[in-house]
């Protein structure tokens, strides 16, 4: 299993302001604690900013070791006490390397006017300073993610947030800016693109402990999509989950994956997307288990609705579509369905693109 790379939003150490509940004392407490078991994982990487950690201190959110003890004995707190809270914060924050050092980028200039997070709230509920440090350390991952480090080097890259209190609750940060400039720690690191140029890149987040086994789970195992094998347990594994969280079983069919199913992945780029993985691997599942996540539709020979089903002259296998995203290129999954009722994942395409191998 590849290393993977934690960014920790600076809002998992802070305190509930207000904290006017035992509720709200326990959410920011789990969401904290949750982290223990991942802290001495040899694959795992918890990343930091030195300018993160100073931000901290100065926007007065750490420590808090002294209100944290009196909100504790205030609501009777038996879920878990100071000292293991103070260990696992500390353990965080005394993690080597920064991220700054990490990632061989200490800042990035860019236009204010273009610069961007979705959603505004990661940022908007922290103070200025850990706001403005929180935002370059989205910059910095973001950047470093569009130079390439998922696809080969990590097998991914996550931000560890808590406290989200709102629906939907969101499964990526998107960051946006025209960069003008790049400060570098080092001449091993460069750049592919010189800038200046435009940003826009999507994190992965997850709020909570177990969001977070989930995401590191599936795309630990999809690896870049770097083999069928690696496609296949992804989809099985998702499969597991939802069966494990009350879905039924009944409907499942086998599966299998297409010759050019992988390559449709890289050409697309779901190799290295987050989020075009998630979708894929999850309607994948979802179709092996007889309850898709969009419609199913026929594929036929031309666009035109009177046009007959595509039939696999070798096998009889019949062709079908499904939508995968409905913004910007519109992907499509396209898949054969053979006599026996197996599902052959086909591959990946554009809004109507007429291929399916």
């Amino acid at each position: 299993m590849l290393a993977k790379d934690v960014v920790i939003d600076p809002f998992l150490l802070c305190l509930p302001n207000p904290c006017d509940s035992l509720d709200r004392l326990e959410d920011f407490i789990a969401a904290l604690v949750g982290w223990r078991g991942f802290i001495d994982r040899p694959d795992t990487c918890v990343l930091m900013s030195d300018a993160a950690r100073v931000a901290l201190n100065d926007d007065g959110e750490y420590p808090h070791r002294h209100r944290l003890l009196e909100l504790i004995d205030k609501f009777e707190c038996t879920f878990a006490d100071a000292n293991t809270i103070s260990k696992v914060a500390n353990s965080i924050l005394d993690r080597t390397p920064a991220l700054e050092e990490h990632y061989g980028i200490d800042a990035i200039l860019f236009d204010e006017n273009s610069h961007e997070i979705v959603p505004a709230l990661m940022l908007d509920r922290l103070k200025p300073k850990c706001r403005s440090a929180f935002r370059d350390d989205l910059l910095i991952t973001g950047l470093k993610i569009d130079e390439g480090i998922s696809a080969r080097t990590i097998a991914s890259v996550l931000v560890a947030s808590g406290g989200w209190r709102g629906n939907p609750i969101p499964e990526d940060i998107a960051v946006k800016a025209n960069v003008y400039d790049v400060g570098l720690l080092t001449t091993d690191v460069s750049l592919k693109t010189v800038p200046p140029f435009s940003l826009l890149q999507n994190i992965p987040v997850a709020f909570s402990h177990e969001q977070l086994i989930k995401s590191l789970d599936l795309w630990s195992i999809w690896d870049g999509a770097s083999s069928e094998s690696a496609v296949r347990l992804s989809i099985e594994t998702c499969i597991k989950n939802l069966i494990s969280s009350g879905t039924s079983r009944d409907g499942a069919m086998d599966f299998e994956i297409g010759s050019g199913f992988v390559h449709s992945l890289h050409t697309w780029g779901a190799n290295s997307r987050h989020d075009y993985a998630m979708v894929i691997i999850e309607s994948c599942a979802r179709i092996v288990l007889g309850m898709p996540k969009n419609s199913i539709n026929e594929f036929r020979e031309s666009a035109k609705a009177t046009a007959k089903q595509r039939i696999r002259v070798d096998d009889g296998a019949l062709a079908f579509r499904t939508h995968l995203t409905k913004k910007g290129v519109g992907l499509r999954l396209m898949f054969w369905r053979l006599a026996g009722g197996t599902i052959e994942f086909a591959n990946i395409g554009a809004k109507g693109d007429l291929e399916i191998l």
